[in-house]
């Protein structure tokens, strides 16, 4: 009279053991996700002001690391110069900001601050990848200089930074500059920043640093893992306890 709560448990359970096994599964699709270059999450805002004459932010896909690269990981400063380059056609001229550009003054346009976050196998890891554009409107050549960096959301903790050189930006040229930070783990939100150093003066005017900002998401899989793990068990729980309870109705009758 016992196998009926019997067979129910016995369900219960393999439905838990395939629903657990499926979960352990996701950091491995994580680190194939990561090894892909696929980003899992995107962008969701750009806290920096632009110029008076721009609107919205400067959005865009991931650059190309063949394009474009960064400083060395391990949260030291470092150096690393973009190697990507644009021609003028259709930018604006000298003294006009397109859309989502900041001024920085002598020609010079930083455009807003993008990220994108990717899981890694190491719960402790994960990676972000930032970028932004800068657009030489002057007349001369010049060498500048960013500086990245990565806070978590609670307490303002610094995750990562790195430098970047910006050297010899061509008379319109517009360059993307983008570096990777690491370190990003389960925080999920995650508040990115990009200090563009410029020169002391270009074309004689006086020129001082610019910030931009982005909220970047990374998709927390162990949390996501030990919540659905959490409820699972729930689950079988009460499904063994019906089971069980069941057993005397069943045995009387």
């Amino acid at each position: 009279m016992t196998r009926r709560p019997r067979a129910v448990v016995r369900a219960a359970v393999g439905v838990a053991l395939v629903m657990m096994g499926a979960i352990a599964a996701a950091p491995v699709w994580a680190a194939s996700d990561a090894g892909t270059g696929t980003p899992l999450s995107v962008t969701i805002s750009d806290g920096s002001t632009p110029a008076a004459s721009s609107s919205g932010t400067a959005g865009g896909a991931v650059p190309n690391p063949a394009a474009t690269s960064g400083g060395s990981r391990g949260g030291g400063a470092s150096t690393g110069a973009s190697v990507g380059g644009g021609g003028t056609g259709g930018a604006p001229v000298r003294g006009e900001a397109a859309a989502g550009e900041t001024s920085v003054g002598g020609g010079l346009y930083v455009g807003g601050l993008n990220g994108s976050g990717t899981p890694q196998l190491d719960p402790s890891d994960g990676r972000v990848d930032v970028w932004f554009t800068v657009r030489n409107a002057s007349t001369s050549p010049i060498d500048a200089s960013a500086t990245f960096w990565m806070d978590a959301p609670i307490f303002v903790i610094r995750i990562d930074s790195d430098d970047v050189a910006i050297p010899a930006l061509q008379p319109g040229e517009s360059r993307v500059v983008s570096a990777t930070l690491r370190g990003a783990g389960q925080w999920t939100l995650l508040s990115t920043h990009v200090t563009f150093t410029p020169p002391d003066t270009v074309d004689g005017a006086a020129l001082t640093p610019v910030t931009r900002d982005a909220l970047v998401l990374l998709f927390p899989w162990l949390a996501v893992m030990i919540a659905v793990v959490v409820i699972v068990a729930v689950l079988v729980v009460r499904a063994t306890r019906s089971a069980l309870a069941a057993v005397p109705a069943v045995a009387a009758s």
